[in-house]
């Protein structure tokens, strides 16, 4: 028996099967989610995240195959010498013209932090009290973070193939920069199917000053902006071949790229638009099924969200409000427009591509994404482009610009071609853009002013931690970094919650314990500063190591804790 219409000649029997399949899979996780107590909740996930990110990973990597074979045999000689020539500009400008440093604290160390976890312990979640002993993390006392994990689990995967390093995450940015310009270009062809555009994108995305800086950090929007548009290039790809096993790749690739940052789903809305398009090759049991596999993959990223829902995200207010609307947009509109970070000429370039005639779908999908990223910040109450470092919440805004701009570059090129010799007119809209880019070398080259004291900690910590005798242990306010770095450490509110803590520490670590007198001790914030004077005011201390930037003071400090054999 079948069914007629949009169910074509699909069986009942099959259409049941999918139907309770759903079922089952939405049950479990409603069961799931709605009776177990939210401390236990986060506390099964630090687990399951996991197992369900490889399980993500692993789906992807075969259908990936797949994927990358027909792809590749699509590729023309000159697309493939295309994405080599912008993959190495793209990594030459991250490695040497953008100052390797961190920019937004204490973010990428946390995050570095959570991934030696998710390599050593198989855990999402911050280490507040480990060691490092013969090469491996062991934790006795965690937190669950409020961030998605696939950035984390990313460098987890880095981490497991070279070790544990400070500069895996910095290495992890500079390649997602040199897969960012080839993304945008595959992105481009996929969508207009002309080479001219696809490199003209690559190009504008190279050369887009925030892209480069933050490209040399280890912060976690380079790597987030690259997945969305890794979704968009292998579902597109998936939809032309028609592959099942192709279409599980590209779902499992959207999936791991949803959990990068919250507002990471927000491509889903970018994918709906190319996918209504290809809706009958695909077909409705198809679609079920593959909806199914995208819902099961993202089951733990949906209970994570449920779990963190009520996380203050560093306010006492409202985290979205209509009301940040209009303060946040006076910045982040003219921030395409008229500020010296982000270069006028790509929005230009992006309006005439966008006043194109023809691929209607494409420029509403392209819109669609673009919108989709900017509209979130205007709600968020941190959302200004001029609130501390968050300009880098622009980073995922530039795909889509970059793609639209393409398209109005290879448009001036055909306006040149009545102007200059034939041939001339794509080398010049090219050296054109070189050009403008030398305006922002500055900036690119510039390391900044922001969290000036942090990094100025961070480099000061990093200087001791290397002379620090071993088996030592360090009090501090961001232990993942010395983890990080192969010492023993912990939460500086360990003293204060429990000051025996100190004693023990002193029988465990003949090495010494040392407080960090860090940023957070000199900082405007009572309940930090009384941790660091609780540490310090238990035992007797010495000063080993003491370093000032402006009116800020790090420090080392010795406890002078009495020998006790332990017991």
């Amino acid at each position: 028996m079948t069914v007629g219409g949009a169910m074509g000649t699909t069986s009942v029997r099959a259409w049941v099967a999918l139907a309770t399949a759903w079922a089952i899979a939405v049950t479990t996780v409603a069961i799931w989610v709605s009776r177990t107590p939210l401390p236990l909740l986060r506390e099964q996930l630090k687990s399951a995240q996991f197992y369900s990110l490889e399980l993500c990973v692993a789906v992807a990597l075969a259908g990936g195959v797949v994927l990358a074979r027909d792809l590749w045999r699509s590729l023309e000689r000159r697309d493939i010498v295309a994405m080599t020539g912008l993959a190495t500009l793209a990594l030459m400008l991250t490695l040497f013209a953008a100052p390797r440093t961190h920019r937004i604290f204490y973010d990428e160390q946390i995050y570095q932090g959570i991934g030696q976890n998710l390599s050593d312990l198989r855990r999402a979640q911050m280490c507040n009290d480990g060691i490092v002993e013969y090469g491996r993390l062991r934790c006795f006392a965690t937190e669950y973070n409020k961030q998605p994990y696939a950035y984390p689990h990313v460098l987890s995967l880095v981490y497991r193939v070279v070790g544990v390093r400070p500069g895996a995450a910095f290495a992890v940015n500079a390649v997602a920069m040199a897969a960012t310009a080839c993304g945008v270009y595959l992105l481009a062809w996929l969508l207009f199917g002309d080479p001219v555009v696809a490199g003209f994108a690559g190009l504008l995305v190279t050369l887009t000053p925030q892209q480069l800086l933050w490209s040399a950090t280890a912060a976690v929007e380079p790597t987030a902006s690259l997945a969305c548009v890794l979704a968009l290039v292998a579902m597109l790809q998936a939809w032309r071949s028609g592959s099942v096993a192709a279409l599980a790749g590209a779902v499992a690739m959207t999936a791991y790229a949803v959990q990068f940052r919250p507002e990471s789903l927000l491509i889903l809305p970018a994918l709906g638009v190319l996918g209504w398009r290809h809706r009958a090759a695909i077909g409705a049991w198809r679609l079920g099924w593959m909806s199914l596999l995208g819902f099961v993959l993202l089951a733990v990223h949906v209970t994570h969200l449920f779990a963190v829902r009520n996380e203050g995200w560093g306010t006492s207010g409202s985290r979205l409000s209509l009301q940040y609307l209009w303060p946040n947009l006076r910045v982040n509109g003219p921030f395409y427009f008229a500020d010296e970070r982000f270069p006028f000429i790509y929005t230009g370039l992006a309006v005439i591509g966008l006043a194109w005639r023809g691929w209607l779908v494409e420029r509403a999908a392209l819109v669609a994404y673009l919108l989709a990223f900017f509209g979130i910040d205007l709600l968020f109450y941190a959302g200004s482009y001029n609130y501390g470092a968050d300009v880098r919440y622009s980073l995922l805004t530039y795909p889509p610009i970059a793609v639209l701009g393409g398209l109005g570059a290879a448009r001036l090129a055909i306006w040149l071609a009545r102007l200059v010799p034939p041939g001339w007119e794509r080398p010049a809209v090219t050296v054109g853009l070189l050009f403008q880019f030398l305006s922002y070398a500055p900036l690119v080259r510039a390391t900044t002013e922001e969290a000036w004291a942090a990094r100025a900690d961070v480099r000061f910590a990093r200087a001791v931690a290397a002379e620090l005798p071993p088996a030592s242990y360090v009090l501090t306010h961001n232990p993942a970094m010395f983890h990080i770095w192969g010492i023993n450490a912990g939460q500086m509110s360990l003293a204060t919650v429990n000051p025996l803590q100190i004693d023990y520490l002193g029988m465990r670590y003949p090495g010494g314990v040392f407080v960090h007198w860090n940023y957070w001790c000199n900082a405007a914030d009572p309940t930090q500063q009384k941790y660091c004077h609780t540490a310090l005011g238990t035992v007797p201390y010495t000063v080993t190591r003491e370093y000032r930037e402006r009116d800020y003071r790090f420090a080392f400090y010795r406890l002078l804790l009495p020998r006790r054999p332990r017991p």
